[in-house]
This record gives structure tokens, C-alpha cells and sequence, in this order.
């Protein structure tokens, strides 16, 4: 029996607390809606650390203080560490902001605390303008003001005339 017991517990942390289908969570500041997340699979941990998984991707809209959609985050893939407010977003990582400027990269880090979105990763940044390419990123988490760390090259779009 001390055998079964002790295998049993070396499983239970490869398997969820807590899952739920159809998700969304509401990230609020006095009583105003801040951040809505949405997924189709969330599952919680508790390991060493409690965090949680969305296999099945996720969409994060992020407001201003009046409620105003400012960005918008969608990956295939997203683990959030609980303990340290921090989202790794994996796949397919697509933010788009109100000004319709777009960020796609592979890899983006989303602190809750600090308000911010970073990566270390290759990404691309398309605006009315131009298309920029670069390896690593910092910005606000509603995408209108970033820092590309290392640009590898521009594109100019030439709007036709009217």
C-alpha cells in the first residue's frame, strides 16, 4: 500500500486541479475592467509552483481606465506563473493595438504587474506605413509604445494616391 500511495502521489502533479472549458476571466482595477481573457481549455497546477496552462490558445483584450479596448493578445498557446503575475504566450503570438499597428512573433512574456509585453524572440511589426523586422521587443502592454532591440530591417509601404 506505501507503495501505490507513494506512486500516486508522484502523479497527481502531472494532472490538473482545476480545468475549465470555455473560459473567461476578468482582471478588474476599482471596479473597472482592465484585461479579459478568453479560452477554449484552461487547465491549473500545483507543483513546485502553481501555474496555469491554455493548450488550446487564448485571447487577451486589454482596456484603458474608461473601458476602452486598447490591444489585443492571441496565441495557440499560453502558461501562466501564478506566484510572479508573469504569461509566456507561445505560437503564433499576434498583438494588435488601436491603431491597428500588428506584432507577430513566436514567443511574447506578458508581466501583469509591470504592464508590459517582452520578448527576446525574431518578431514583426506591421504598421500603415511600414513593415519592421527585429530580434527582441519591449513594450507597454497596449502596444503603443515599444522598443525593438535589435532591428534587422524596414520596409517602407508606399500608399497609391487618391
Amino acid at each position: 500500500m506505501e507503495k501505490i500511495h507513494e506512486i500516486s502521489i508522484q502523479n497527481q502533479a502531472s494532472f490538473p486541479i482545476e480545468t475549465i472549458k470555455d473560459c473567461e476571466i476578468i482582471y478588474s482595477d476599482s471596479a473597472k475592467v482592465r484585461v479579459l481573457l478568453n479560452a477554449n481549455l484552461m487547465n491549473r497546477y500545483t507543483d513546485e509552483k502553481t501555474y496555469v496552462e491554455f493548450k488550446d490558445g487564448l485571447k487577451v483584450q486589454f482596456f484603458d481606465v474608461n473601458g476602452k479596448k486598447e490591444s489585443e493578445l492571441n496565441a495557440d498557446y499560453a502558461i501562466f506563473d501564478d506566484e510572479n503575475d508573469l504569461m509566456l504566450a507561445k505560437s503564433n503570438v499576434v498583438v494588435r493595438n488601436f491603431e491597428g499597428n500588428i506584432l507577430e512573433t513566436e514567443k511574447l512574456n506578458w508581466n501583469q504587474q509591470k504592464e508590459e509585453i517582452f520578448t527576446d524572440e525574431f518578431v514583426k511589426i506591421t504598421t500603415e506605413n511600414e513593415v519592421i523586422f527585429g530580434e527582441g521587443l519591449v513594450s507597454n502592454q497596449n502596444f503603443s509604445k515599444y522598443t525593438i532591440r535589435k532591428i534587422k530591417g524596414t520596409i517602407t509601404i508606399n500608399q497609391p494616391d487618391e
